[in-house]
């Protein structure tokens, strides 16, 4: 057993999908790729150690940056443990990971979501509360839930958390108001946040650095994939609520993803 800070739910399930392209020189543009490889994964259920272990192993190396991606993820989770959740988006985020909330994103979930350097969520599928102490066993199951205010240790592993999930959102790019936010809700269960907040706290949208190099990349295209910054947020923040139904159907989500950025008429 050990003791843990945990934010929540079921096991974690991974799948992978790898599509080779051959994109056509009208839609790739000044700097054609012959051909290159869209990697996605999915994860969904509790987040712990196990999960870490997996994606240490399984996070690939993308070859080169295509349309749309690299490396997608499609998250559905509700949550786990939230010091594990942090470890696994500092990899994702060197990954260059595309992270697309398919189906809910709720406590230690959010930590993953915000490591995207591209990043997008629909209304009400991302959830946050304060997080607490728990003892866990290897599978993340949670045993029982410790009173911090009882508990000095506890209460010491608690505030170290939440110093170093500050720090972490930060360094993520995310707005101070997301953490606390989250240090708000002290209920159990979780607070869902509206399109409004999830824009507000940049838990959607793009890494400052990696949308300044998308910018210039797409600014280099011709054909349908010619846009600036502008365009590539208004079409990009489509892609969470336009490609969601496909979290089962990774080929699917590929297309809908490159389709969605390529149409300019899109609404």
């Amino acid at each position: 057993m050990k003791r843990s800070v945990i934010f929540c739910s079921s096991l974690i399930f991974f799948a992978f999908f790898v599509a080779s392209f051959a994109p056509a020189l009208a839609d790739v543009g000044a700097r054609p790729v012959a051909s290159a490889s869209v990697v996605v994964m999915t994860m969904s259920g509790r987040i712990s150690k196990k999960t870490l272990e997996m994606v240490r192993g399984s996070v690939p190396k993308p070859q080169g940056d295509p349309i749309p991606a690299g490396l997608i993820v499609l998250l559905d989770s509700s949550g786990g443990d939230g010091v594990v959740a942090m470890e696994i988006g500092r990899m994702l985020r060197a990954a260059k990971a595309h992270i697309f909330v398919t189906g809910q994103c709720s406590s230690a979930c959010m930590f993953i979501l915000a490591s995207g350097v591209v990043r997008g969520a629909p209304a009400y599928t991302v959830g946050i509360h304060r997080g607490r102490i728990t003892v866990t066993d290897q599978d993340g199951k949670i045993l029982k839930e410790v009173d911090a205010s009882e508990n000095p240790k506890a209460a010491a592993a608690l505030t170290k958390f939440e110093r170093d999930a500050e720090a972490y959102f930060a360094e993520m790019g995310m707005s101070p108001q997301l953490f606390a936010a989250m240090q708000a809700h002290i209920q159990k269960g979780v607070y869902r946040l509206s399109h409004n907040q999830v824009e507000q706290y940049r838990l959607t949208g793009f890494e400052t650095r990696y949308f300044n190099e998308r910018v210039r990349f797409f600014e280099t295209q011709t054909g349908v994939y010619k846009m600036n910054g502008t365009e590539l947020r208004r079409r990009t923040a489509k892609v969470a609520s336009r490609c969601g139904e496909f979290q089962n159907d990774r080929k699917a989500f590929v297309a809908c993803y490159s389709e969605v950025l390529r149409d300019r008429y899109l609404n």
